[in-house]
């Protein structure tokens, strides 16, 4: 029987707003995950675009960019990945394109139980 302890699992999370960002990791890192945190889309894809993780989550809007399309870049680099968007709108037409890129959608604020 091993000892060893399984290695915690890894979020990537994605928002350009420094006051939900922090926040955010402050509270998964608590939960024992590994979080990477990075408030730039560019970043971001760099980084999936090289490096695995369990989960991503992204608000949808980042600057200019419509963080879905990470979203789609990171599950065929990584299928298996689970995916989240968040966003301040229940937008229907959103909420409908994260599911057809295999994501979840929430809105903000999120309640971090039913998250978790």
């Amino acid at each position: 029987m091993s000892t060893r302890q399984a290695e915690p699992r890894k979020i990537v999370l994605v928002d350009d707003d420094p006051g939900v960002l922090d926040p955010f990791a402050k509270v998964l890192k608590a939960w024992g995950y590994e979080t990477l945190p990075f408030d730039r889309f560019e970043d971001a894809r760099a980084f999936l675009s090289e490096n695995t993780a369990d989960i991503l989550i992204v608000d949808v809007r980042l600057g200019k960019y419509n963080a879905l399309h990470l979203i789609h870049l990171a599950k065929q680099h990584h299928p298996e990945m689970v995916a989240v968007g968040v966003s301040g709108f229940d937008d229907p037409v959103l909420r409908a394109a994260a599911a057809d890129a295999g994501a979840a959608y929430f809105v903000k604020p999120i309640e971090f139980p039913h998250l978790r």
